[in-house]
């Protein structure tokens, strides 16, 4: 089924019997999203178990990128990281769902941000900002909690579910004054000239077509280049966010990237990719290690890392 927005269509499009199954799964949710953050968490370590012994295509994945970006570390120590990885991207689920269908308020006392100053000034430039960071666990519920200290106008991706993004683009729009489909760039434009902030994950891979390649641990790997081309372009500031699950609650951080952009996309690309490499290494397990960051090959002949190994 094509992607396509559902802001424009109301519940009556989505009550055929096709879609009964999703809507059955959205009401577990709900009811799931309102379990104590304890509970959420433990059942999302249990879940995470499951797929990790259930799931070979994700797992061989995680353990190919770990490869990849840790040769040193031992098979034991991946194959713990990998582990602990699953159970994370579990608990993200529920993070999820929270984010879905409770009000961030409810969330709010488990979270810390002391960078508002940071924010004023980067407000009081005046001509927008671009906040870039990476896919970690977290993304959902972190992602309504930095919109309580900053107007931010994430971009998104539509899913291939129409009763997912019916409920998705809804949920946003309770908490952001403004989402934007990655495709829209007039929109993206437009929030920066009102002196919004726009919010692109930058760290996964969108083709050739749309990426230089820069350096991610070491190795080349397309990296979208339009994030420089925007700055220059427009005069944002840049800002990065890390975010992340800690033992009590969340911790969130925002900083303005200096000197950006350079005038060189590759070496733009290059600063992006070793700013998330630190915000990677205190939280190595939240990072999204079983999606495909290395799918396009810098020489287009060089053979995919993914290929599933015969058993």
């Amino acid at each position: 089924m094509a992607k396509k927005t559902t802001l424009n269509q109301n519940i009556t499009h989505f009550i055929a019997p096709k879609h009964w199954p999703t809507w059955l799964g959205m009401g577990i949710a709900y009811l799931l999203s309102y379990l104590p953050w304890t509970i959420q968490k433990a059942l999302g370590t249990g879940l995470g178990k499951l797929h990790y012994a259930l799931s070979r295509r994700r797992k061989e994945i995680c353990h190919t990128n770990l490869h990849i970006c840790f040769p040193d570390l031992s098979e034991d120590d991946r194959e713990k990281l990998a582990r602990a990885h699953f159970e994370s991207m579990a608990i993200g689920v529920f993070e999820m769902f929270t984010a879905w269908f409770r009000n961030p308020e409810k969330t709010a006392t488990k979270v810390t941000f002391n960078d508002q100053e940071v924010v004023n000034r980067a407000v009081a430039k005046g001509k927008g900002c671009i906040m870039v960071g990476a896919h970690f666990s977290s993304i959902d519920l972190c992602g309504t909690q930095i919109a309580r200290f900053i107007d931010v106008h994430p971009i998104y991706k539509l899913q291939r579910n129409p009763v997912m993004n019916w409920v998705m683009e809804r949920q946003r729009q309770a908490v952001f004054s403004k989402t934007i489909e990655r495709k829209n760039t007039k929109e993206i434009f437009r929030s920066l000239k009102d002196n919004k902030t726009v919010w692109f994950a930058v760290d996964q891979d969108y083709g050739r077509k749309n990426s230089v390649f820069a350096p991610f641990y070491g190795r080349e790997c397309a990296t979208i280049s339009h994030i420089s081309r925007l700055a220059k372009s427009t005069g944002a500031t840049i800002l990065l966010y890390d975010y992340g699950r800690t033992k009590d609650g969340y911790l969130l951080s925002l900083q303005e990237v200096k000197g950006y952009p350079t005038g060189d996309e590759v070496a733009d690309a290059t600063l992006l990719n070793k700013l998330i490499e630190q915000h990677i290494e205190p939280k190595r397990e939240q990072y999204f290690w079983s999606h495909r960051r290395f799918k396009t090959q810098k020489d287009p002949q060089d053979p995919s890392p993914y290929k599933i190994k015969k058993r």
